[in-house]
């Protein structure tokens, strides 16, 4: 059985969620993403901390050739690791948050 997430979890989820897809981002355009959690040791059928998100477009995501699924290396090439991008998402949603803070 899947831990629901908490509150600050479904922040996160959502921000991620909000976001667009990185790798689309990267390539100048916007599409709508979803959220794909980063597995190191965890396995295919245990989903790691929400903490370790980031937006993807389903292609980018699962189903394309340069996808974290099924063309790891191309795409890690062009946008690098999945971690690099998780820093630069983080750094995104903080800096979302500081806006907001003075506004």
């Amino acid at each position: 059985m899947k831990k629901k997430p908490n509150k600050l979890e479904r922040e996160r989820l959502q921000a991620v969620a909000d976001m667009p897809c990185y790798a689309c981002f990267q390539d100048g355009l916007e599409m709508q993403s979803e959220v794909h959690h980063i597995r190191k040791h965890t396995g295919l059928s245990i989903r790691p901390d929400h903490k370790f998100t980031i937006p993807l477009c389903a292609k980018h995501h699962r189903y394309g050739k340069v996808s974290v699924h099924l063309g790891k290396k191309e795409f890690e090439k062009r946008y690098g690791t999945e971690l690099e991008i998780l820093e630069k998402v983080n750094r995104e949603i903080e800096r979302c948050r500081e806006e907001a803070d003075i506004l």
